[in-house]
């Protein structure tokens, strides 16, 4: 039996769903869309160790979801929801503390902005450690 998907999470699907359409198409142009997710003020004082709110995980969560256990809307085929990779790799960009704005019923709402790169094209930040030459050596082996 699979695990139950966080409430929040699914409740942010329908709109993610939508993002991740405008992001595929913006992609072309090796652009992103930014959208604008809404917390409680008071969650801005109980962020994680990565300094999102529960909301911002919650968004994060669906978008994941959408692009790497749910699929098929991203395909260029019509491959369902089978499970198969999407062929894309998901960027999240989350601006700074001070970019965020009043939104309605008392909420601040911060920008992210989203990337799409078709999978293979996505730039690697660090070097790849393994299958490759730079794989751990005696010389550089750390044992404790």
């Amino acid at each position: 039996m699979a695990p139950q998907r966080d409430p929040l999470s699914v409740r942010y699907d329908t709109v993610v769903h939508g993002l991740m359409l405008r992001a595929a198409a913006a992609s072309r142009n090796r652009a992103g869309v930014r959208a604008w997710i809404a917390s409680p003020r008071g969650e801005f004082r109980a962020r994680d160790s990565g300094g999102r709110t529960a909301h911002e995980r919650a968004f994060t969560r669906s978008a994941y979801y959408l692009i790497f256990k749910n699929s098929g809307a991203y395909t260029s085929g019509a491959r369902g929801t089978t499970g198969e990779p999407s062929g894309w790799s998901l960027k999240l960009t989350w601006g700074a503390d001070a970019d965020r704005r009043p939104s309605s019923n008392g909420r601040l709402a911060r920008p992210v902005t989203v990337r799409l790169y078709p999978r293979g094209e996505a730039r690697r930040s660090s070097p790849a450690w393994v299958g490759t030459a730079r794989q751990s050596t005696p010389a550089t082996r750390i044992d404790g």
